[in-house]
């Protein structure tokens, strides 16, 4: 039993709920090759091809992420402990040998198993197993450093992730082809990455963690993350992607309350509120999406209740009334 809650352990500690995202904008990459392929009718997604092999391939990939999401708990290991909730590592929940084990075996099955059938995926694992490095520590710790912490996010969703889809869908690679079909997503992203950043904003300032929103403060990096979305708005429209603009124009009242009214509630909206619209756009797309998601929400939440006595995803402690 140990060594099976070990193992458990380990799992959630890749935070496999937040790989909901990297298959979200994989699935936009897909669609848009196809688009530029000519070869994306609606309903061409819905397809068992499409949601079963093409999917596998998508989640061996996000192995290499949820390497980086490990590798980022291990280099935050000491902020993490002036930041709300239950960070599994920095609360002593599992040894820094089994994170560091974790996130070599993620990666090395990212890598290792697309090798001979599509290594464009290998490379794509590789390409955001560096960008994580060099976002979770030094030298360039990317996510201490205003500016770069929400690019290199935008850049592993936005254009990595988006380029597995991009690949799995067959379309011919142009540089130009391609930068114009991601970039509304990772404007995208850049909105959503600036906002993730709000609650830790007193831990990190505290620790001395430089994120943009500790560099300029919450509200002017709010505001940053405005124009981003208005400009991921104005591109979505120039393409013609009507993905990209449901995914901004639904996310935008969020942001433009929190500008009129500011609180907490309206601040968790902005990140959440646009993140679950990404996923809903992405679930249409591919519908499988939904249900490994779904079950994963669920398992995630059975976890931190049963094993920790925490609620997801507040991870605050659970009251039981006596």
């Amino acid at each position: 039993m140990r060594h099976f809650l070990a193992l458990l352990d380990a799992f959630f500690l890749t935070r496999p709920l937040l790989l909901a995202p990297v298959w979200g904008f994989s699935v936009f990459g897909l669609f848009r090759g196809l688009s530029a392929g000519g070869r994306a009718p609606m309903n061409m997604l819905w397809t068992v091809r499409h949601n079963g092999a093409t999917f596998g391939w998508m989640a061996i990939f996000s192995l290499s992420v949820a390497s980086v999401y490990v590798l980022n708990q291990i280099a935050d290991v000491n902020v993490d402990k002036f930041n709300k909730g239950l960070p599994l590592l920095a609360k002593g929940k599992l040894s820094l040998a089994a994170a560091w084990w974790t996130a070599i075996l993620c990666l090395a099955l990212s890598i290792l198993l697309p090798f001979f059938s599509h290594p464009s995926i290998s490379a794509f694992s590789c390409g955001a197993a560096l960008l994580g490095i060099a976002y979770s520590f030094r030298p360039l710790r990317f996510s201490g450093r205003p500016c770069f912490d929400f690019l290199t996010n935008a850049a592993g969703y936005g254009l990595i992730a988006f380029g597995v889809g991009w690949h799995l869908s067959g379309a011919a690679f142009s540089v130009a082809g391609f930068a114009a079909s991601a970039l509304p997503y990772f404007l995208l992203m850049c909105a959503g990455s600036i906002s993730s950043t709000f609650p830790d904003y007193e831990g990190d300032k505290k620790c001395g963690k430089i994120t943009t929103a500790v560099a300029l403060g919450v509200r002017r990096a709010h505001a940053v993350a405005t124009v981003s979305l208005c400009s991921s708005l104005a591109v979505s429209v120039a393409l013609g992607d009507a993905i990209a603009l449901t995914c901004a124009a639904g996310a935008l009242p969020f942001y433009i309350f929190y500008c009129i009214r500011p609180g907490v509630r309206a601040m968790e909206a902005t990140y959440k509120g646009g993140g679950l619209l990404c996923m809903a756009a992405a679930a249409v797309l591919m519908p499988v999406v939904a249900i490994v998601t779904g079950v994963l929400a669920i398992s995630t939440r059975l976890y931190f209740n049963l094993r920790h006595h925490v609620s997801y995803p507040t991870l605050v402690p659970i009251h039981h009334e006596k």
